[in-house]
């Protein structure tokens, strides 16, 4: 499967060393490479261009370089592939903990860079669905704690019936056109309030 055209972000410790990388990122399809020199301040350099994958070809990466890539898997997450010759194991662990979706030590042939980089692209789309829908659950999980702890406060409060507190919180939803989680909330702070009074 052909990746569609794609921008990336080349850091790296050698940058005139970097042609068969470059050819096989424009193999796999990428029509613009901007370069960054492992020294430079990369997170710089991704504030003022837009890039689809990052890919470091560094001879042996820092655990402080993966630090930073820590800020770009919570801040701006993209797909990071890093080409090394260091096969330490400490820093390998650090990498794949940091975001990067693959870790290739000695493979910087062209005809191996478009695989490397078609499988991290995917497996970063599929980490990021997963991280989606677990925030979905989370958001959800949190809207029916609220709701719970509202229809409990309007029972204590109002000598409601389960039931009644309920249709009671869907009724100001709708009569107000807000979501009944929102609502729930607002009713809570109320309640919360003339306890805490």
């Amino acid at each position: 499967m052909m990746q569609p055209a794609f921008s990336v972000l080349l850091i790296s410790d050698d940058l005139a060393g970097t042609d068969s990388i470059q050819e096989g990122l424009v193999a796999s399809g990428a029509s613009q490479i901007y370069k960054c020199s492992s020294d430079d301040n990369f997170l710089q350099q991704l504030d003022s261009v837009h890039v689809d994958l990052i890919v470091l070809d560094i001879d042996k990466p820092t655990v402080e370089l993966f630090e930073k890539f820590s800020l770009v898997r919570d801040f701006c997450p993209k797909p990071v592939v890093c080409f090394s010759n260091d096969s330490d194991s400490k820093v390998i662990e650090k990498s794949v903990k940091a975001g990067v979706a693959a870790y290739i030590v000695n493979g910087k042939a062209v005809e191996r860079v478009k695989p490397i980089i078609e499988v991290a692209i995917m497996r970063f789309n599929e980490c990021q669905a997963v991280r989606k829908e677990l925030a979905s659950v989370k958001d959800k999980l949190s809207e029916r704690a609220v709701i719970e702890k509202a229809k409990g406060l309007l029972i204590e409060h109002k000598n409601m019936t389960e039931n009644d507190a309920y249709k009671t919180l869907r009724k100001m939803a709708m009569d107000q056109g807000k979501k009944i989680s929102v609502v729930a909330h607002e009713v809570c702070g109320v309640l919360v309030g003339l306890e805490g009074g």
